[in-house]
């Protein structure tokens, strides 16, 4: 069986730009700081290394594989390949450079804290509805808008959408992105296990949690 082209890969090996939009609620791992769910992006092949800046995002041949990461120095023809979030992978030069983002697409701006909340609540209501689990099961997802209600009166509006540290996702991109997951799955004619949605809930709250200790912790300090 012939192995999955990568459709990225192949439109740079022709001499083609790509352009995709990052997806509601996907995982942006090592990215998540520079790269937004909803953004569209462009990337385009590199002919000339030169063109390549410091802060650039590139597709990179590493290890036998493939990496999405940023252009964090350069030195001649020597390129130093970091994350978003702080880890150093490494020099290479500029031929293992496949292509760079060359256009960034914001998407909306998204809902306010609040309006998320009433959102996530719908949407968790609509799942329970359809689903039909048990009244504890069902209490036991609501219980997370009220947990997380409570924890963002807690962290306060303006820290709710701030890192706490830079390999920590914000309270904000945590709810959204937890919404996001209920939402596609609301929109879909199969769904997970319903205990999914809590267990997905009440990991958001332990996260919500964490940020709190990390921010209080920092006061302190």
């Amino acid at each position: 069986m012939s192995k999955r082209k990568d459709p990225l890969l192949e439109a740079l090996n022709q001499g083609r730009s790509f352009t995709w939009t990052v997806p509601e609620g996907g995982n942006l791992a090592s990215m998540r700081a520079a790269v937004k769910h909803g953004q569209t992006l462009t990337m385009s092949p590199v002919i000339d290394p030169g063109e390549i800046q410091v802060g650039d995002m590139v597709l990179v041949e590493w290890q036998k594989s493939h990496i999405f990461h940023l252009v964090g120095e350069i030195q001649g023809d020597q390129f130093l390949i970091v994350n978003s979030v702080g880890k150093i992978n490494g020099w290479v030069d500029g031929s293992a450079i496949l292509g760079r983002i060359t256009k960034v697409v914001d998407p909306g701006p998204r809902p306010s804290l609040s309006a998320m909340m009433e959102q996530m609540e719908q949407t968790y209501r609509r799942l329970i509805e359809r689903m039909g689990p048990s009244e504890d099961d069902a209490r036991r997802l609501l219980t997370v808008v009220e947990d997380l209600r409570w924890y963002a009166g807690r962290i306060g509006e303006e820290r709710c959408y701030m890192m706490p540290r830079s390999n920590k996702w914000s309270f904000e991109q945590n709810l959204w992105r937890l919404i996001r997951r209920a939402e596609i799955a609301d929109s879909s004619d199969s769904f997970p296990n319903f205990h999914y949605f809590i267990d997905r809930g009440k990991e958001c709250v332990g996260l919500a949690a964490e940020i709190l200790a990390l921010f209080e912790s920092s006061n302190s300090e």
